[in-house]
């Protein structure tokens, strides 16, 4: 049976890119921490409950970039290992603390900046929300139609 040159580029192409995915898929599978992980890491260095997977598959997916994902593992492994009063000192020891404020910040404000583009990726589960018990995000409701006339508890 002849094969064309179109298919024979193609098998060639499709085995090269087998072999090329082969070596590095481990690699990015080892550098880079699960969701589970990450929303257990964020939990610990926010100081909130773990969000719920949903939310905390949302925040990842914008946050562990390829060039934050070795960074992100390292934090991972930092914070697992370090009980949370030794934590500060252990991420500043590692030069982790930048990458941790920016996990923490993006949690709270709920936009991932990364480089010069900045990303909305919570709006109304961000942490700014819970953290300011007197205000609410725009366009959620805060209660019935008059709830503003009793100062904030």
């Amino acid at each position: 049976m002849p094969i064309d040159r179109r298919a024979l580029l193609k098998a060639l192409s499709g085995a090269a890119a087998g072999v090329l995915a082969a070596r590095v898929a481990p690699a990015l599978a080892q550098s880079a921490p699960t969701v589970s992980q990450f929303g257990r890491m964020s939990a610990a260095l926010t100081g909130y409950p773990e969000a719920d997977a949903k939310t905390a598959a949302k925040m990842f997916r914008a946050f562990a970039t390829p060039q934050r994902r070795a960074a992100l593992a390292a934090l991972g492994e930092v914070v697992a290992a370090t009980p949370a009063a030794d934590l500060d000192a252990a991420l500043a020891a590692r030069k982790l603390d930048g990458i941790a404020n920016d996990l923490v910040a993006a949690w709270y404000s709920g936009i991932v900046i990364d480089g010069k583009r900045q990303s909305l990726v919570l709006y109304a589960d961000a942490y700014v929300w819970t953290a300011m018990t007197f205000s609410k995000p725009m366009g959620v409701c805060g209660g019935p139609t008059g709830y503003w006339a009793e100062p904030p508890q």
